[in-house]
């Protein structure tokens, strides 16, 4: 897990608005994508100036001409895109040519959809953030594409891994040769979340929670030389358990074969340990979790079969970032909306 993140990011200036874009689907000559700012834009008040969102109380001239904007800077033409409805689900669409525009050009006809993929050229697919997970999907040998969004009910559901599962399904998509962007979204610094969203994360199905597979790290040894050597393993979910001093609570990829397998448990099987992802902390002064949506979506996807180095984070978090990004826990939901998009050309 020691990824130079920085050299993957690549912010672009040279079109009419700034975009976020990752380097190594830039080298994809057949992709076009980007994560946008609040930047460049022309909306008001608390929607300056780079609003995406159509449906948050936003003039639509200016939020369409906000997208005729961000349409140019990527090179694609925005009355295509496939904007669903999200709604903090785990449903996956499928886009056809019958979708493109959807949503933005005509009428919107997909509700309850927060992941698409397709193989369809020429049609975008956006997915809406405003401190929620964007998450971007690209099988360069299948030439697929996908978008997910993942807030923490979606994360817990396995919403990315099944997004994957359904680009095996319909596609014939490989894990293996999928990669996976996790755009800009709030960071593990600032993700304040209480014993239901906890407990729900030690339900997902697609990580292994069991005792044998977590471990525990003292938050004040947390050097790259001490990381492995000082993990406590073994933890179990209570507020006992956890709170008893400030820590990290780590995750090892997949699952080991062993007498008690967990039940229900949907990802890789291994014969070994796997990589370790710190997926919260503990506050114990505010009896409170710091969760990493970043973390916990990337082990999910590793543990859907992708690659970990092909997934790339750009740990921007919009929070810390509310001058660059919409943050709707720094505004009290008061603000417009962040996108990310990928397409086929």
């Amino acid at each position: 897990m020691n990824k130079n993140y920085s050299d993957m990011i690549y912010y672009n200036t040279e079109g009419e608005v700034p975009v976020y874009q990752i380097k190594a689907l830039k080298d994809m000559p057949f992709i076009r994508h980007g994560f946008s700012t609040r930047l460049g834009g022309v909306s008001k008040g608390i929607y300056e100036s780079m609003n995406l969102g159509l449906y948050v109380g936003d003039d639509r001239n200016f939020v369409l001409e906000n997208y005729a904007r961000f349409g140019r800077t990527l090179g694609i033409d925005y009355t295509r895109i496939s904007a669903p409805d999200q709604v903090h689900k785990s449903n996956v669409l499928v886009v056809t040519e019958e979708d493109a525009g959807d949503g933005i050009s005509k009428d919107k006809t997909h509700f309850e959809i927060d992941a698409q993929i397709t193989n369809v050229k020429n049609i975008p697919l956006i997915v809406y953030s405003a401190d929620c997970v964007p998450i971007l999907l690209v099988d360069p040998v299948s030439r697929v594409i996908g978008t997910v969004h993942a807030g923490w009910r979606g994360t817990v559901d396995g919403i990315a891994a099944k997004t994957v599962e359904k680009m095996s399904e319909v596609y014939g998509c490989l894990p293996e040769n999928i990669h996976a962007v996790i755009g800009p979204s709030i960071g593990p610094e600032n993700y304040e979340v209480d014993d239901a969203v906890i407990e729900a994360v030690f339900r997902c199905p697609y990580i292994d929670t069991s005792e044998d597979n977590l471990s525990s790290l003292d938050i004040y040894l947390e050097t790259d030389n001490e990381w492995q050597s000082k993990l406590e393993t073994g933890v179990s979910y209570s507020r006992e358990n956890l709170f008893h001093k400030d820590i990290f609570v780590v995750c090892h990829a997949g699952t080991f074969l062993r007498d008690n397998m967990p039940e229900n448990y949907k990802g890789t099987v291994q014969t070994h340990k796997g990589a370790a992802y710190s997926i919260f902390r503990t506050v114990r002064l505010r009896k409170k979790y710091m969760l990493n949506l970043w973390n916990l979506n990337e082990l999910i996807l590793v543990n859907a079969g992708l690659r970990a180095g092909n997934i790339y984070q750009t740990r921007m978090c919009t929070m810390k970032y509310h001058d660059i990004f919409f943050s709707h826990r720094y505004t009290s939901g008061k603000r417009g909306l962040n996108a990310g998009v990928i397409m086929l050309k």
